[in-house]
């Protein structure tokens, strides 16, 4: 059973994240804000240690957040973060350059065991 995102950093969020047991677990979250990037900010070291973002971690941070989606790249940031979902929380709550975030592609089914491809 899934339960409904609990913070207020994210926004209009309708998915799921992970169940209460799963919470100490380590994946990788889509933590995004409104400033300087990193690569022009003049304190770097205030961003979330984490990888450079796609294309669909941006998508992702535009659905949950609409002022995320209309500033352009020179005023926000986004990163890929890998950790449990506690101290992602934690790193969000206390830092005020960060929007918001949400988990990167949980998958909504298990993937399947074979495919007809495994066949050739």
């Amino acid at each position: 059973m899934s339960r409904p995102a609990e913070t207020d950093k994210v926004r209009r969020w309708h998915g799921v994240v992970a169940n209460a047991n799963d919470l100490e677990e380590r994946r990788v979250w889509v933590v995004w804000g409104l400033a300087a990037p990193p690569e022009h900010a003049a304190e770097p070291e205030r961003y979330p240690p984490g990888d450079a973002a796609n294309d669909i971690a941006i998508e992702i941070a535009s659905e949950n957040d609409p002022d995320f989606a209309e500033a352009d790249d020179d005023h926000r940031w986004i990163m890929l973060v890998e950790g449990d979902e506690d101290d992602v929380d934690a790193w969000v709550g206390t830092h005020p350059i960060a929007s918001g975030y949400t988990s990167y592609l949980i998958p909504d089914r298990p993937p399947a065991k074979t495919t007809p491809l495994d066949d050739i």
